[in-house]
């Protein structure tokens, strides 16, 4: 089963009695942004957080972001899905966040790894909050007391990869668990196993779809909408993001 809002083409949400999951805006080669909130603890988690997120945030949540963001997971290091971060951070130490910020990555991630160090070093002496990043891979795993997180291998590239190879850059999809509660997050990716190993049985799977049809190019980097269907038919709930945007 498919969910979307009805007034806006790139806000969709879901929700059951233990968490609701919230696309604030998702387009691809824009931003995405994607929130876990548990309904139990107040809690948020974030995955990715593209241009905009701090002001979409503040117009759901109000300034409950800043200490009620308890980890944020990055997919991978395009701009689309990180660009957010730094503008996030900065809101958060000007309103004085206390809490510790744990931030997930996969390994080699430079791109978030490059921002949450030098914000670090630009305000070592004034930064009310520990900022930590941990570099995640196939398999591997991070758990708070609100979110248990488990990381999988995706296959995606961009422009940086000038080849006719396939050299896929550093990208995982997520597993997280909520409560009794999974949601499963395929951060952008063609297809492959493990993306499958990863959504299947998830309450609900946040799945790309960047393509109406499938490209004729062999250097895939994205699901087309039949791919991405198949996929989250593999949950019990799946939404679909990530779609290109007509902007004539």
């Amino acid at each position: 089963m498919i969910f979307m809002t009805e007034n806006k083409e790139n806000d969709m949400e879901w929700e059951n009695d233990e968490l609701k999951a919230t696309v604030p805006f998702s387009a691809a080669g824009i931003s995405s942004t994607i929130v876990l909130y548990s309904k139990f603890t107040g809690k948020m988690m974030l995955l990715d957080a593209g241009d905009g997120t701090t002001r979409d945030l503040l117009d759901i949540y109000g300034n409950r972001i800043v200490n009620e963001i308890d980890v944020i997971a990055f997919s991978h290091g395009h701009f689309d899905h990180m660009g957010g971060l730094y503008t996030l951070l900065g809101y958060m130490r000007m309103m004085g966040r206390t809490l510790p910020l744990n931030i997930l990555i996969p390994k080699g991630c430079k791109e978030v790894e490059e921002i949450v160090t030098f914000f670090r070093s630009n305000y070592r002496e004034s930064l009310p909050f520990d900022i930590w990043y941990h570099e995640l891979f196939d398999g591997s795993g991070f758990d708070t007391d609100f979110f248990k997180t488990r990381a999988f291998e995706v296959k995606h590239y961009g422009l940086e990869n000038i080849t006719e190879d396939d050299i896929f850059m550093p990208a995982l999809g997520y597993r997280i668990r909520i409560g009794q509660s999974i949601v499963a997050y395929s951060g952008d990716t063609r297809h492959c196993d493990s993306l499958e190993a990863g959504v299947r049985g998830a309450d609900i799977a946040i799945i790309e779809a960047t393509h109406l049809e499938m490209p004729e190019t062999k250097r895939r980097v994205h699901l087309c909408l039949e791919e991405a269907e198949k996929v989250g038919k593999l949950a019990k709930a799946y939404m679909l993001i990530h779609r290109i945007p007509n902007y004539e």
